[in-house]
């Protein structure tokens, strides 16, 4: 399919409106996929480097126009608060759900997926958990 999987994210804004090789789209991402921080975060602040990827996916975002899409827990929420850094107001176009959504996912406002039949109906039923009518043998299913 031949897409970068890039590990770091390479300079944004200045960098990526001309390059001195003549390719304007050389920093320019179509889609971003956050999956920085598993679902345990803790704390106002994320610390580095992990502060700057986030710096840069919102500049990436608000600059370029990229797709931000984040895995179970957008980078920096607290799976049960949502939001809680100072300031950075990290908020992405598109979440997908693992399993079932989390708390933090009621203070979500972009498109909203779950994906993945992994939890046993005995299970579901022990917590209460409503698992989504998934269609078919499909394995994501978009939230409304």
């Amino acid at each position: 399919l031949n897409i970068p999987i890039l590990d770091e994210i390479p300079a944004t804004a200045a960098a990526t409106d001309n390059d001195d090789d003549g390719d304007d789209n050389k920093n320019h991402y179509d889609i971003i996929v956050d999956a920085i921080f598993g679902f345990s975060f803790r704390g106002t602040a994320p610390r580095e480097p992990f502060a700057t990827a986030i710096t840069q996916m919102i500049t990436m975002q608000t600059q370029q126009n990229s797709l931000l899409i984040s895995v179970d827990v957008p980078s920096s929420w607290n799976v049960d608060g949502g939001d809680m850094t100072e300031g950075l107001k990290f908020q992405p176009d598109v979440l997908v759900s693992l399993t079932a959504p989390k708390l933090s996912a009621k203070k979500f406002t972009g498109r909203h997926f779950v994906g993945g039949r992994f939890l046993p109906p005995g299970l579901a039923e022990k917590y209460g958990i409503r698992m989504p009518p998934y269609p078919g043998v499909s394995q994501v299913m978009e939230l409304s």
